[in-house]
């Protein structure tokens, strides 16, 4: 039973957005102040090993089709961010 739980809460993170994901969304949220924001996910091997990610790609939406878009990039500890395009879709490729 226990092997099962372990198994389930497993998943359940490996599943979840990864740190250098969340790291990129926390340094693009800092740096617009307002809307949802929402970044591609890490790069991964077999589902549960994140790989080390440095560009992400990222939407901060503010209403249901008008999103802006940006590009996020790790160097070292530090992020910076980049505007792409203004009201655009509010589609993120495929991760």
């Amino acid at each position: 039973m226990q092997k099962r739980a372990f198994l389930l809460v497993a998943l359940a993170v490996a599943g979840c957005a990864g740190t250098q994901q969340q790291n990129a969304e926390d340094a693009l949220a800092e740096r617009v102040g307002e809307g949802h924001v929402s970044c591609t996910r890490a790069a991964r091997i077999a589902y549960l090993q994140e790989l080390n990610t440095k560009v992400f790609l990222c939407l901060v939406r503010h209403g249901a089709a008008d999103c802006d878009r940006y590009r996020v990039t790790r160097r070292s500890s530090r992020y910076s961010v980049a505007l792409l395009e203004r009201h655009s879709d509010c589609v993120l490729p495929p991760s």
